[in-house]
């Protein structure tokens, strides 16, 4: 079988000692054929270009301004990201979107101004959006204010079935249905895998294996049986089998529908 992890931050410090053997040999071994990895601050854009470069066969990037660093994203910082975007090892803006977890460093109104100016960018370069979406405890507010930033502003290339990613999806049906509806698709993690996550199992039993691709969000959100380690790309499989199992389904179509949507999103070959 073959595998995509469609999010991952493999420039993380956590891999410093061995990211190398990570990327050539570890990953080979599970299974995956290709990592998507994220650039979400500034001072992240040119290490995931660089690990790309490093790694043509293996890794893509994706660029752009995570909620959380949206006071970094200035007039020289949005000349520097245009200069990078066009670039075709870049497959995608973001991830980008809005938090409401970490208003204390960035406030709704920057957060929205940014995402703004995100949405912006992938309907001027024609590229899929990745999408960060988290609530603050049971509010669902930040999704209401996502879907209409994106009803508002957004112009979605129709370069395939899918125009972009719902990230780490940690919502309820309603949510889905309200983003399947935009064209995205989305992505599930270790959190599916959570005993006390039943609501997301719930909704993607609904949603089925048609509209959802794997990552990891490495080196966070290990899977259950291994939380508290360092989450890497070789975890998808587990990942995998694990929605497989609950959604009834043999772990090879559902490998084959998630790595054919995550081709499609992001116009992989």
């Amino acid at each position: 079988m073959v595998f995509i992890d469609s999010h991952a931050h493999l420039n993380d410090p956590a891999f410093d000692n061995d990211r190398e053997q990570l990327i050539t040999t570890i990953l080979p071994q599970a299974g995956l054929c290709t990592s998507i990895e994220i650039g979400c601050s500034p001072d992240e854009w040119e290490t995931a270009l660089s690990l790309s470069a490093r790694y043509p066969k293996i890794i893509q990037a994706v660029l752009g301004i995570h909620p959380e660093y949206a006071p970094q994203y200035t007039t020289n910082e949005e000349t520097r990201l245009l200069q990078f975007l066009p670039d075709l090892r870049v497959v995608a803006v973001g991830e980008a979107g809005l938090d409401y977890t970490c208003l204390s460093v960035a406030d709704k109104n920057i957060q929205q101004k940014v995402f703004g100016q995100m949405i912006a960018l992938s309907n001027q370069v024609k590229k899929p959006l990745v999408l960060h979406v988290r609530r603050m405890d049971e509010d669902y507010t930040v999704y209401e204010d996502t879907f209409s930033c994106l009803k508002q502003q957004w112009s979605p290339a129709a370069k395939s079935n899918f125009s972009g990613v719902l990230h780490c999806f940690c919502a309820r049906y309603e949510e889905a249905k309200k983003a399947l509806d935009m064209g995205l698709l989305l992505g599930i993690n270790g959190c599916f895998t959570y005993k006390k996550n039943e609501y997301i199992r719930e909704a993607i039993k609904k949603v089925g294996a048609d509209k959802i691709i794997l990552e990891t969000d490495c080196p966070y959100l290990a899977p259950q049986g291994k939380r508290g380690t360092r989450n890497d790309p070789s975890n998808i499989p587990l990942i995998a089998q694990f929605v497989a199992d609950y959604l009834n389904i043999p772990v090879e179509v559902l490998a084959e529908k998630t790595v054919q949507h995550t081709k499609q999103l992001y116009g992989l070959p």
